[in-house]
Order: structure tokens, then sequence, then C-alpha cells
């Protein structure tokens, strides 16, 4: 493995972890680096716009850049391409493998894990080549050619759920009428948070409200309506709905949000 590859490794997972994966790469692993690292803070609309010029790595085709946006679980992978018209186009997907948790890079048509050769769409994160199972998460992203500034969405969501304003959601029942019956559960992703968030009723009749990203290795859970908990596909933590751990990999509990109720809505707030 390559020094820089090396000095990646440790500088976006940490000295630990960065030994962890560097023992997972095999003697025979393409020498295709992780993109390299930036740091850009995102807008107060959520946004991280990006003037290509300004980035080497990112203005020719087939380039791309691994972009740490604080708040974020992961960093984002931004990989330039051409679209059907050949044309510039930009994609971004979530930047750490999904297998055991490489920092990935593009090799002008494909993300790349340099770990295990599992490979990914740029366009939508969905697995290419195994051993990875599960997407990267992607983002929504568009391209000013006029500008040349490629803005991406960290705090988009789903357009059916309420918005996160000042750090609350508002759900009202009429809307979410399974929010008044024990063993209710609602989730969604609201827009200006950027992740899914799992809102439920116990079966004592008190709510909860956890974020959906694994604190393993901050990958979106899913809920196992067959257990009446929340799992992590990449690596099989499992979590309560109210968010502490019960099997691991993972040591920490799902972060949690407060849960009040008024005669006509649940409110999640802390949701920022």
């Amino acid at each position: 493995m390559s020094t820089s590859r090396r000095g990646f490794l440790k500088g976006i997972l940490g000295t630990g972890a960065a030994g962890a994966a560097a023992a997972t790469l095999p003697g025979c692993a393409p020498d295709i680096d992780p993109a390299p690292v930036t740091d850009v803070t995102a807008s107060a609309a959520g946004t991280v716009d990006l003037l290509v010029t300004r980035y080497p790595d990112l203005e020719p085709v087939g380039g791309a850049i691994t972009v740490r946006v604080p708040g974020q679980p992961t960093p984002l992978l931004i990989a330039h391409t051409k679209n059907e018209g050949a044309s510039d186009d930009f994609s971004t997907v979530s930047s750490i493998c999904t297998h055991v948790g490489c920092p990935l890079g593009f090799d002008g048509k494909d993300v790349v894990c340099p770990c295990h050769l599992s490979r990914f769409s740029p366009k939508d994160g969905s697995v290419l080549h195994r051993p990875a199972t599960v997407a990267l998460r992607s983002f929504q992203t568009t391209y000013n050619a006029g500008t040349r500034v490629v803005s991406v969405n960290v705090l988009g969501g789903d357009s059916n759920f309420p918005s996160a304003v000042d750090g609350v959601v508002t759900l009202p029942f009429s809307e979410f009428p399974d929010l008044r019956n024990n063993g209710g559960l609602v989730t969604g992703t609201p827009p200006g948070y950027g992740n899914a968030i799992f809102v439920s009723r116990q079966q004592d009749g008190t709510l909860s409200a956890v974020d959906s990203i694994c604190t393993h290795q901050q990958c979106p859970v899913e809920f196992d309506s067959a257990k009446d908990d929340l799992f992590c596909p990449c690596h099989g933590s499992t979590f309560t709905l109210e968010g502490a751990v019960t099997q691991g990999p993972a040591t920490l509990p799902l972060k949690k949000f407060t849960v009040t109720e008024t005669p006509d809505a649940v409110v999640v707030s802390g949701v920022r």
C-alpha cells in the first residue's frame, strides 16, 4: 500500500481504524487511492457549494474529491463524469465502503473500494460488484455550467415528511395516525436534517425518536418488523426502537431526540 493511501486512512479514519482498514487490503489490490480530501462547511440552507476550478482533483472528467462536512456522519465523494449529452456532470455519494468501512476512490467510471474491490455506481450508490452488499447513500447534486459551481444538498429529505424547522419536527396525528396507537411507528427523512428518523409509541404509551445512523460505521439502520427492532444491514448491529444496542459490533446507542405530545401532534426536538 502506498504511503499516500496509508496517510489518507489515518487522516479520515483515525490511527486505530486506519490500521484495521490497512490490514484488510489484499496484496492484489489495484493502486486506486481514496479520493483526495478537503474540508467544506455547508451553507445555512444545507448545501455544499464548490467552485470546480478551485479543485484540480475534481476539475477534469474522471476526477473526484472527498469532502468532509461538519455535522455529517460520513464524508462525501463527489465525482466528475459525463452525462449522455456529453456535457459535464457530477454525482455525490457517501465515501465510506459499506463492507468494512474503507475510504473510497473513483476510477473514472465507478466508485471503487481499494480494500476488497467493491464497486458502486457514482450516480445512485448502488452496488455493482461485491463483497459489499449495501448501497452507498446518494445526495442530490446540481451543476451550474455558467458559474462552474457544484452544489450538493446534504440536508435534503422526503417531500411528504415534515421539515425540521429550528431543530423541531412536528408530526400531526391527522397525517400520522399510527402515532396515536401503542406500537405505532413512523419513519421518514425531514428536509432540513438529511437523515431518516424513527418515531414510535411504545407498548406502554411512551414516545421515542431516534436517528437512523448506526454508531458503528455510520450505515443507515432499517426497521425489522419481524423482531420489532432496528438493524444495520452493513454489519449486523441491532437496536431497540429507543436506540439501545442489543447486538454488536456497535457499542453506542443511536442518537436520541426529545419527544413531546400535544393534543394534535407529536413534536420531536433536537433534530439538527
